[in-house]
């Protein structure tokens, strides 16, 4: 009797070991993508207003005199400045340009680390996620057009691509509300905090109950 009872009972406690088993690896599998969840979030959120700040230091309407006497430095460095033709006001056009590429260059590290969340940023929240973060980083590439357009500007261009050149490398012109840049910018980091942030309050939020 006691014989056919371990019969019985073995496959259910074989069964129930496998069932405790399955639940706890399904578990630890929840917490494991929960915690990747977090720490991508965070690091996406980390990289998106650093993004941001460096946008607005680029476009900084005011170009002071240190970042054209390091423009400067560099056109004589790499000998393009002999090379200028047209005089004082040519080589203050030229310094300009110069001075924006150096900003846009202090800030390749920023774009990288943006442009380096775009696949965990997909794989685990999906392509709204990832396209806001594409498009938030594209503005870099957009400024550095309409810095080269600038430049070659000689004020003949009509008054409506004028304005579109001072609105895309100037910060806030003619306001923040009609500035197509400052509004792609909101846009895009509204919709990463929407998605992210939520990840990490509902975290907070665990560890305060805790």
């Amino acid at each position: 009797m006691l014989q056919g009872i371990g019969a019985v009972l073995g496959p259910v406690v074989v069964g129930i070991a496998a069932w405790i088993g399955r639940n706890t690896f399904e578990s630890w599998r929840q917490q494991k993508l929960s915690e990747r969840r977090i720490e991508q979030a965070e690091r996406i959120l980390t990289a998106t207003y650093k993004a941001r700040r460096s946008l607005s230091y680029v476009r900084n309407p005011m170009m002071l005199g240190h970042e054209l006497d390091a423009a400067n430095a560099t056109l004589k460095e790499s000998g393009e400045w002999d090379k200028i033709i047209g005089g004082e006001q040519e080589r203050e056009r030229v310094a300009t340009t110069q001075a924006y590429y150096n900003r846009l260059n202090r800030t390749l590290d920023d774009r990288r680390a943006l442009e380096e969340c775009q696949p965990m940023a997909r794989a685990l929240f999906g392509e709204q996620l990832e396209k806001a973060i594409e498009t938030l980083n594209h503005q870099f590439r957009t400024v550095q057009i309409y810095v080269d357009a600038n430049h070659r500007d000689r004020n003949d261009a009509d008054t409506d691509f004028r304005g579109k050149i001072s609105s895309a490398i100037f910060e806030g012109y003619p306001s923040s509300a009609e500035n197509e840049i400052d509004q792609t910018v909101t846009a895009q980091v509204g919709i990463i905090e929407s998605i992210c942030l939520p990840i990490l309050r509902l975290e907070a939020a665990k560890n305060i109950g805790r």
